[in-house]
């Protein structure tokens, strides 16, 4: 599967810039292989359209702010963040504006800080991070960044806990602890949920940043799949510390994804210890994108395709949501029409296991 696939994906909420860099000038944002426009507008009001003038098709993003209206770079026409056009240059100053004179606005909010679109019609509204506007909680934001990967291949990535200790040998993880303790799953719709503990390594970097001691610490994982493209997970230490991990995973197009990553804390953390976290998560995000951006972006739905162990419980719900969606069109092939080489070999190796005397 590949996103551009899955109609359904279009139906969802997806940030595209923080809030704070939404100012003066117009800026283009590509969600699902579309090109789209948002820009601050009156009173402050966030606008988002498609990157298309309706008068000779130019890019808005092109264009200019000019007393609250996106002004077109091509001819003058302006626009209101509702898409309504309030400018024709060249018509007489007291004819009227035609009603399909119009941008092709889409809906937009701000919360989290950050600026959410959404292409289609909603099928769910912005997601619900409580932590994330929780006062007791110090929302820190820490890195918005395309890369090269598939947004499913990225999700999957965040739900799949047991590579920590491989993936971020150098960081976080032990690769002589690998093991999932008590790792307990649950869906509800297309929401899932998990907890597991397991050991983690404290490098000094992590002891600064949770103020525990010792070479090691028992971390407990609270994950959750807000929506296809968002996670959270509430990571509990033993000193009390609530740290919230948030992803989410915009899909630019079949290969790229705009990757966002923020943290919520509730050690009210000082402005040192803020740039200690932000560069450990940091590195420890840069470890998961040298390895996502080597996987292939067609995503598996069907269980047969790849290999799973009782680790991979989240990961093979994730399949099976995704799947789920991918089903309300025709457009998805079947895995077999990108893995054959793959799949064809795994069965073989089947068959020969199960038959011994076809070897040789």
């Amino acid at each position: 599967m590949l996103v551009s696939q899955v109609p359904a994906f279009k139906e969802y909420w997806y940030p595209v810039a923080y809030s704070a860099d939404v100012v003066q000038v117009p800026r283009p944002a590509r969600v699902l292989g579309e090109d789209y426009v948002i820009w601050r507008g009156r009173e402050g009001v966030v606008g988002a359209a498609v990157d298309e003038c309706p008068h000779r098709g130019s890019r808005l993003s092109q264009g200019w702010i000019e007393n609250g209206d996106l002004v077109c770079g091509y001819h003058g026409w302006a626009f209101a963040p509702s898409g309504a056009c309030t400018r024709i240059p060249q018509n007489d100053p007291d004819a009227p504006i035609p009603p399909r004179a119009r941008a092709l606005s889409v809906l937009v909010e701000e919360r989290y800080g950050l600026v959410w679109i959404c292409p289609g019609m909603p099928r769910e509204s912005v997601p619900e991070l409580p932590e994330a506007d929780d006062p007791q909680f110090t929302l820190i934001h820490e890195l918005m960044e395309v890369w090269r990967a598939s947004a499913p291949r990225v999700i999957d990535n965040a739900l799949d806990v047991s590579h920590l200790a491989w993936t971020h040998r150098n960081t976080i993880g032990d690769s002589s602890n690998p093991r999932m303790n008590n790792l307990k799953v649950e869906r509800v719709g297309q929401v899932l949920r998990s907890r597991v503990s397991y050991i983690s390594r404290l490098t000094p970097e992590q002891r600064r940043n949770t103020g525990l001691s010792g070479d090691f610490t028992t971390r407990v994982t609270n994950s959750e799949l807000v929506q296809p493209f968002v996670f959270r997970d509430v990571m509990e230490y033993e000193n009390g510390l609530r740290h919230v991990l948030f992803k989410t995973a915009t899909p630019v197009d079949d290969t790229h994804t705009l990757f966002c990553q923020f943290v919520a804390r509730n050690d009210n953390p000082d402005e040192d210890k803020v740039a200690g976290i932000v560069a450990l998560d940091r590195k420890i995000q840069s470890e998961d994108k040298e390895l996502l951006e080597q996987i292939r972006p067609e995503f598996p739905l069907e269980m047969q395709t790849e290999m799973h162990t009782r680790t991979d419980r989240m990961t093979v719900e994730y399949r099976r949501i995704l799947a789920e969606l991918a089903s309300e069109s025709s457009l998805v092939p079947p895995d077999r029409t990108w893995s054959r080489p793959f799949v064809d070999a795994a069965r073989a190796s089947v068959k020969t296991a199960t038959n011994p005397r076809e070897q040789g």
